[in-house]
């Protein structure tokens, strides 16, 4: 090669490094580019034509020849892999090969996510330097796959407070532990769980394009719907429903014993006073029309309302239902909260309850199934264990009833003598009202237990509880004889078998 071609391409390559950085600080192509391009053009044309006798000679050579056709192989076996791995990431496929489903999503979630028409945006928020923040983001990380794998649609990203405040400000965080916020065409909820119930549960929230409305009757010493203070305000449990935006109002039925037509639920939380027979009427015709009802009575002070629960067979016991404890001086009565840990596995309120889960009450009353008039299903969906035990006041004298009592009921049909045509009511009758409470909503099950009942009454499914996902462990029990035979057939033979060939192998290479 002549020494004026090596400059020629010297300067060309000079001329194309000049272009790219001024179009990488820029960040614009800008006149100068195409004189730098031009230039290299210029000065590789010079080159080639200049030694063109040495490149024809280059280009005849057999070396030359077999060089090139190697260097076309591994192009061609570059693109290939290129474009697999784009595949790959455009269009996969994955397999769950845990014994529950772990790593799956449910049906319900998969629905969800494949009907969105709009672009979901999910923001997490975080803050630098805070402990678990990392494990956080790469727990949702994983999670949030699970859904972009179903859809497109889900869009990801993740935000530190501290260098987008005004974003934060805009969405209300004011932590940086891990909070998320779901919106999806200006619609917003808040979620600081990170699993697929969660999840899921806000999913529905944000596609839900209008809020339902419950209202809580007044007028008859109810709990208090605005006392956040005191243990048992239900202050917490309006909180709740309104961050799961459901639309919260007060009732004064005694005022006015009319339904209002926008009532979706009506709550009637621990009443002292008797309701009057107009308003047992206003409910009774409230569910002959479909309606949905929440009672929720104490014992001792069911005000009247034994009147509507016993037209549809359910009884109040009026009793005091206490759990019994074995302690070193002999079996006892616990009179702390009343555990109800068994639920209905066919109902969809408490079907994904866990076995080793329960709901706390406090000195609840049984509720018992008399007479059900026909097209009417009673569903015990809330039950003690069997060891439990009724008593007649809190002054607890010896041993009362012992068995398993119902706690909670859902009651569901149409109105006893409607017609076919009749819409089918559906009725939550709770024997306590102190589960609802500040001092006992977020204890073990019973936020999920209202959540869940107040999603059913809506008649609004998809907000119950998606099933939890446990990993089962894989258990491997041996007999005296099969350990006998593993010993002897696996665990002793092999460490022989493998050194035996060991040092046949080393004594037939030291002979060799």
């Amino acid at each position: 090669m002549s020494k004026l071609g090596k400059i020629s391409f010297l300067f060309a390559g000079v001329s194309l490094v000049s272009m790219s950085i001024t179009r990488y600080l820029l960040g614009a192509w800008v006149p100068f580019c195409w004189l730098a391009l031009g230039l290299a053009v210029l000065f590789l044309t010079v080159g080639l034509v200049k030694d063109r006798a040495f490149f024809k000679e280059f280009f005849t050579m057999k070396t030359t020849k077999e060089g090139m056709s190697m260097g076309v192989l591994i192009v061609l076996m570059l693109a290939v892999l290129i474009i697999v791995n784009y595949l790959g990431v455009k269009h996969y496929k994955t397999w769950d090969f845990s014994s529950g489903r772990t790593n799956t999503l449910s049906e319900q979630s998969v629905k969800l996510v494949k009907n969105l028409d709009s672009d979901l945006k999910v923001l997490f928020f975080y803050k630098k330097g805070v402990e678990g923040n990392e494990e956080n983001r790469r727990m949702f990380r994983e999670l949030i796959k699970k859904y972009q794998d179903e859809s497109a649609k889900i869009q990801l990203n993740f935000v530190e407070v501290n260098e987008r405040p005004d974003l934060a400000k805009d969405y209300g965080v004011d932590k940086g532990s891990g909070v998320v916020f779901l919106d999806y065409k200006g619609r917003r909820n808040r979620i600081e769980k990170i699993d697929e119930q969660e999840f899921t549960s806000a999913l529905v929230k944000v596609t839900r394009e209008k809020n339902k409305t419950i209202y809580f009757t007044v007028g008859h010493g109810e709990k208090d719907l605005n006392d956040k203070k005191e243990g048992l305000g239900l202050g917490s449990l309006k909180v709740m429903l309104e961050n799961n935006r459901y639309t919260v109002r007060e009732l004064p039925l005694i005022q006015n014993p009319k339904i209002p037509a926008d009532a979706d639920v009506i709550v009637i939380a621990g009443p002292i006073h008797g309701f009057q027979d107009f308003e047992i009427t206003a409910l009774e015709n409230f569910l002959k029309e479909g309606g949905s009802l929440f009672l929720a009575v104490e014992s001792q002070n069911t005000a009247g309302l034994e009147k509507l629960v016993g037209k549809l067979g359910v009884q109040f016991a009026n009793n005091y239902i206490l759990n019994i404890v074995d302690t070193v001086m002999g079996r006892g009565v616990n009179q702390g909260p009343t555990v109800g840990p068994v639920f209905s596995e066919s109902n969809k309120i408490t079907k994904s309850f866990g076995r080793s889960e329960v709901t706390l009450f406090r000195f609840p009353q049984a509720l018992k199934k008399v007479s059900v008039p026909a097209g009417i299903v009673v569903d015990e969906i809330v039950k003690t264990t069997p060891d439990a035990m009724a008593f007649d006041s809190l002054q607890i004298r010896g041993e009362g009833p012992e068995g398993s009592y119902a706690l909670v009921d859902e009651v569901t049909g149409r109105w006893p003598g409607s017609d076919e045509k009749a819409k089918e009511f559906s009725l939550i009758v709770a024997g306590d009202v102190d589960f609802l409470t500040n001092q006992m909503l977020y204890q073990n099950l019973n936020r999920d237990l209202v959540l869940n009942s107040v999603a059913a009454l809506a008649k609004e499914e998809s907000l119950i509880s998606i099933t939890p996902k446990e990993a089962q462990a894989t258990q491997m029990l041996m007999t005296e004889t099969k350990f006998g035979v593993f010993l002897f057939a696996f665990i002793i033979p092999l460490p022989i078998l493998l050194l035996g060939t060991s040092i046949g192998l080393w004594l037939r290479r030291r002979n060799a």
